[in-house]
């Protein structure tokens, strides 16, 4: 009870005061250098740029002043060169002959048919879609490479890599993934020896999978090209669609 008379008898003798706001300056203790932090940024060889942004903001804005940036990396990390990447992948593709593609350029300034129309009929003609070809179409129609890309690559029916000769497609439509689609994809993976969106290193196959190919009533369907159907599959059917498909390269040869 008695501390409580002491704290209200403070209080109150604080009331009557003048209430003063005092500012202190802003202190930093000078550190030594051994007590300083050390931020190493890595170069990216394929664009000399470091793998942070090195706006520095951190240490102009440190409050004890322990962060330092630097443009070496004490360990040597590798960086992915990106821009390698992408010259051995171009130049790993045949050139296509890109006069081919002239009455296709001209007939989108004749009538205009919009993107996706072009690079079907692109597609009709290389089998594929050619990096060297949608740079063409890019450059003749003025649309940027990267909305060209985004086309291709929203849409399944569109291919970015040289296809194989037989083209197989898996329909993963509600239909036939109830039917059992996945258990038919994963037979072809496992008799091929590629996932679905590669082709063979014979370029004898090519595994995809498609949204829907339509015979919902001969679920699951599979598609070999364009228009060769096989409904109601099985895993045992996929493996011996592939053993056929075998022999009649063999026998075309």
């Amino acid at each position: 009870m008695l501390g409580i008379f002491k704290a209200m008898r403070v209080t109150l003798g604080h009331l009557p005061r003048r209430k003063i706001t005092v500012q202190y300056p802003e202190q930093r203790e000078h550190l030594p250098e051994r007590s300083r932090g050390l931020f190493r940024v890595v170069i990216d060889p394929a664009t000399d740029d470091p793998r942070c942004r090195a706006c520095t903001l951190c240490e102009t804005n440190c409050p004890v002043q322990v962060i330092r940036v630097n443009y070496e990396s004490r360990y040597r990390l590798p960086a992915v060169n990106e821009a390698r990447i992408q010259r051995v992948r171009a130049d790993s593709q045949p050139r296509p002959d890109l006069e081919l593609l002239a009455p296709v350029i001209d007939h989108y300034r004749e009538t205009a048919p919009g993107m996706m129309a072009v690079l079907r009929n692109t597609q009709e003609i290389y089998g594929y879609l050619p990096r060297p070809a949608l740079q063409e179409i890019s450059v003749e129609t003025g649309v940027s490479l990267s909305q060209i890309y985004g086309v291709a690559s929203f849409d399944d029916q569109f291919r970015l890599s040289p296809a194989g000769r037989f083209v197989i497609s898996v329909c993963h439509g509600t239909a036939c993934h109830v039917a059992g689609a996945p258990l038919i994809s994963a037979a072809f993976a496992d008799e091929l020896g590629v996932e679905a969106g590669q082709t063979t290193k014979d370029r004898l196959f090519t595994l995809q999978t498609a949204g829907c190919l339509g015979p919902c009533a001969l679920a699951p369907v599979v598609r070999v090209g364009d228009d060769e159907t096989h409904g109601r599959m099985t895993p045992d059917g996929a493996r011996a669609l592939v053993a056929e498909l075998r022999h009649r390269a063999q026998v075309d040869r």
